[in-house]
């Protein structure tokens, strides 16, 4: 079987991509961004359990999620989307805790979509290399098996890994790499980010919870950080009674 093989000539392009999350009007500081608790050495992102996600109070916005990996039925109304950074070590507690409360009472159960979006931070090398990896092997329908794996060694994330986890999934070597040397999702990544500049959002993990209708999601909440699994059962069960009918 042939080793997987990375053109140099394609991740720093990607690399710029992850620049461009941060670019601008640098945010106001904040001791919790980037703080290395002594868990992981790719420790980064925010940890904001303690702050509740905040409605929006202004007209709702809406953000589009065509093409966007997903799970859950396409006819539940409620969508989260994740902004997320495969170095994170936020984004990795998340996926390994919450999550699976997510999925099992909400995701699976036909209530909730849950949509992923790419917000690599320019802090993390191989941020945007690993979304690649994981946007290339969903071209062949494993998306979400990669997006697991790579978070479950992020330690590991670099060429090798990426190279074990293409064989391990038996996909197509020659399909894989000549999506990863063509930056096939480099666009799609980089829409991401921009939505993400749009909403504010400059730290990952970030959530929005909101309607979903075909391919918009009207945001209605919206948070900085991973909340516990309790604050996401408010909001979705809020979400779920019917809108109140005024008095005649």
């Amino acid at each position: 079987m042939t080793m997987l093989i990375f053109s140099r000539a394609v991740f720093p392009a990607l690399i710029c991509i992850g620049l461009a999350a941060c670019a601008g009007p640098a945010p106001a500081p904040d001791p919790s961004i980037g703080a290395d608790t002594g868990r992981s050495s790719h420790s980064s992102g925010i940890a904001y359990r303690d702050r509740p996600i905040h409605v929006i109070e202004s007209a709702p916005p809406q953000v589009n999620v065509k093409d966007d990996p997903r799970l859950g039925s396409a006819t539940a109304r409620i969508g989260i989307v994740e902004f997320s950074d495969y170095q994170c070590f936020y984004c990795r507690n998340f996926h390994q805790k919450q999550f699976a409360q997510i999925r099992k009472e909400y995701i699976d159960t036909g209530v909730a979509q849950f949509v992923h979006k790419d917000l690599p931070l320019r802090t993390h090398a191989q941020a945007v290399p690993a979304a690649m990896v994981a946007h290339c092997a969903g071209a062949q329908g494993r998306f979400w098996d990669m997006h697991d794996a790579l978070f479950i060694h992020q330690g590991r994330l670099g060429q090798n890994l990426y190279a074990e986890l293409a064989r391990q999934m038996n996909l197509d070597e020659t399909k894989f790499n000549t999506c990863l040397e063509s930056q096939a999702y480099v666009r799609s990544i980089g829409r991401d980010v921009g939505a993400a500049r749009q909403l504010g959002l400059t730290g990952t993990p970030s959530f929005l919870i909101g309607t979903i209708e075909g391919d918009v999601l009207t945001i209605v909440r919206q948070s900085r950080g991973a909340p516990e699994f309790a604050v996401f059962v408010q909001e979705i069960e809020k979400l779920r009674q019917p809108p109140a009918v005024a008095p005649r």
